[in-house]
């Protein structure tokens, strides 16, 4: 069992059970605990080395099992980088789980104006069970019981959340939240593979956090004006002492170092704050990968050169983003010689998510051009 799992299980019994925290004064010893209630990634239980009342992470909790064997240590998983990035949103999310779930023995349930992404499983005759299998979504206040000091009884006192989006795991009986939608859709992604019994599964995104980022920079109600924020999908990152910078983005399929900062628009500059000078990463919307860029990927044996690159750039008469283009020829690196094997042609925004997401998109959909050809 999961330590989710023995604690529900201690609280529904009232039973005492022995733990390693990894954290607090008393890290990695054990210590026995009277757990009262699950609140998200939060339990109260009553900590018998201390004789109080505290609450405890339950990433960092491991259960010593009857058997005298540990339940995972989770408290690694804290830091990692969530794989979700953060533009993405519920529908995002809700395109990217679909695919995986039967419409016929499931009902996936957006609801945009609370907020809520809910999972149903189906009866036998079609009709939904009325509480979710899954649920992500947000949440204001939560409820927590507190000890009266006059009577000794517990009472429900509700709390306005810190962490407020939440996600519910009805088999588990488990809840945890997360400050922001890209970790807790993180949380909602391992579980769903649980549910379906499949762990090789892979949520795509129709859009990459980055993509969509740079469509938010485009002029719109009426406006021509291109915006630039800072940068963050990738950000960036200067090392002066060693004369070497990086873009942050280990994540793409193929690899696009720091010298690219051109092609995706990124610049140093200078802003100001309080009449002050600072200096600062910034990105815009405009793309413009151009002849001899090269790409190898990261894991597998493919290259693609640029033949042939045209920016991209706001166009005033019709008033709406000239995409570019992009012609690539793909080749396959087969005993160190590079083998050509197709020429393609794409605006600079698909470019892009080809670079970023490489595998999971569909090249074949690319207009496709002899080696002889190049459309301008």
């Amino acid at each position: 069992m999961e330590a989710e799992q023995l604690i529900q299980k201690a609280i529904d019994t009232k039973q005492k059970i022995n733990v390693i925290y990894n954290g607090g004064s008393m890290s990695g010893q054990p210590r026995i605990l009277g757990p009262i209630s699950i609140n998200g990634n939060k339990v109260r239980a009553k900590c018998y080395a201390t004789n109080a009342l505290k609450t405890f992470l339950m990433e960092r909790i491991q259960v010593i099992a009857e058997n005298g064997e540990l339940t995972k240590n989770r408290a690694s998983e804290v830091n990692q980088l969530p794989k979700v990035e953060p533009q993405q949103t519920l529908l995002d999310i809700k395109n990217a789980i679909t695919p995986h779930f039967p419409v016929e023995k499931w009902l996936i349930e957006l609801t945009e104006s609370t907020k809520d992404l809910s999972i149903y499983a189906r009866f036998k005759n079609g009709n939904p069970k009325k509480l979710p299998e899954l649920q992500i979504c947000f949440e204001e206040f939560r409820t927590e019981p507190e000890i009266d000091e006059i009577t000794g009884d517990y009472k429900e006192v509700t709390i306005k959340r810190t962490k407020n989006w939440v996600v519910r795991h009805k088999g588990k009986k488990s809840v945890i939240s997360y400050s922001y939608l890209n970790t807790a859709a993180d949380r909602l992604f391992i579980w769903c593979k649980e549910l379906l019994g499949n762990q090789d599964i892979e949520f795509k995104f129709l859009e990459s956090a980055t993509l969509k980022y740079l469509k938010a920079m485009w002029p719109n109600g009426g406006k021509t004006k291109i915006k630039r924020d800072l940068a963050l999908y990738p950000t960036v990152y200067y090392n002066s002492t060693l004369s070497k910078g990086t873009l942050n983005n280990d994540h793409w399929y193929f690899n696009v170092p720091y010298a690219f900062r051109d092609a995706l628009d990124i610049k140093y500059e200078e802003r100001k704050k309080d009449k002050k000078g600072y200096m600062v990463w910034t990105q815009g919307p405009i793309l413009k990968f151009k002849m001899g860029d090269n790409f190898s990927a990261k894991n597998s044996n493919i290259t693609l050169q640029v033949q042939f690159g045209d920016q991209m750039g706001w166009d005033r008469d019709k008033n709406e983003m000239y995409l570019g283009s992009v012609v690539f020829d793909l080749f396959e690196i087969i005993n160190k010689k590079y083998i050509y094997k197709q020429r393609y042609q794409c605006n600079q925004m698909e470019f892009l998510e080809l670079l970023i997401n490489g595998d999971s998109i569909d090249i074949e959909q690319l207009t496709k051009l002899s080696r002889s050809e190049i459309i301008t």
